[in-house]
């Protein structure tokens, strides 16, 4: 049996990630296969390689006045933001070249505007396929990758379920970090910036729906985020606990899932 966990975008929202992947360990659950959009991606590589408590403790590090350091502003304008910090931490605490050298399959998923279409990486460079997953329109300037051009999975996949069906997996966890952000302002509140960010999740989320109807998960973990914004850092220590508490609710269903399984294929040849 082979359980998998889908990942979601959300920007500074992804370090819930972290809490949920660790709740689940301390629960004495680990899983088989991990496949992420945008923040997803690179959580889910990190975890893949076993250094989820590295990054633990850097993402703990930084304050608010660290982040324009963090994304490194670039020009001209594809992006308002390079993509230096992610390299730099793929370097730093995955230290891997390649997905097939991780220590369990993984898969990222980005879209080619090009095509239009979803492209999804299970192998070949890791830092490709990281970099294009988290590749936000506007924010971080795009992938170039022979005749496509790369940007965020969460265009069209927020929540990549489908690829761990690919991957083997028999039980699947989604995590979903945009479900309830309806409550995260009254219309008073609204910036430009609070626009286009809500105007991108409502998008999302209606594509999170189609995809889930398409293919549904076993068991879905919905951190409340309420207030966290796409570039909320320097909240990781709240965030991560979010994300902790969350999973700790879902250990109960999917510990249940499990066992059922192993009872309906007891003395199947594995």
């Amino acid at each position: 049996m082979k359980i998998g966990i889908a990942l979601g975008g959300g920007g500074a929202k992804g370090y819930a990630h972290i809490g949920v992947l660790g709740a689940f360990s301390e629960a004495g659950i680990e899983f088989d296969a991990v496949s992420g959009t945008s923040i997803g991606a690179l959580v889910g590589a990190v975890y893949a390689a076993g250094k989820l408590s590295r990054l633990e403790d850097v993402s703990l590090k930084y304050g608010f006045k660290d982040i324009p350091f963090l994304l490194g502003p670039t020009w001209p304008a594809r992006g308002l933001f390079s993509r230096n910090y992610v390299d730099r931490l793929l370097g730093e605490i995955v230290g891997i070249e390649n997905i097939e050298d991780l220590g369990k399959p993984f898969a990222a998923v980005a879209v080619d505007v090009n095509r239009a279409e979803t492209v999804t990486f299970t192998s070949g460079s890791l830092r490709t396929a990281v970099h294009s997953s988290m590749a936000i329109p506007g924010l971080f300037t795009p992938v170039p990758n022979g005749d496509m051009l790369l940007v965020d999975g969460g265009v069209l996949e927020p929540v990549p379920v489908k690829v761990l069906k690919t991957l083997g997996a028999d039980i699947i966890v989604a995590v979903d970090l945009l479900s309830n952000f309806s409550e995260d302002c009254t219309m008073a509140d609204f910036s430009l910036v609070d626009i286009v960010q809500r105007s991108s999740i409502i998008a999302q989320r209606r594509l999170t729906e189609y995809s889930f109807r398409e293919c549904p998960p076993d068991v879905v973990v919905s951190p409340c985020l309420l207030g966290v914004k796409v570039l909320d850092f320097h909240r990781g220590s709240s965030i991560i606990e979010v994300g902790r508490e969350a999973a700790q609710s879902a250990v109960p269903e999917l510990k249940r899932l499990v066992s059922e399984f192993e009872k309906r294929n007891e003395g199947r040849p594995a």
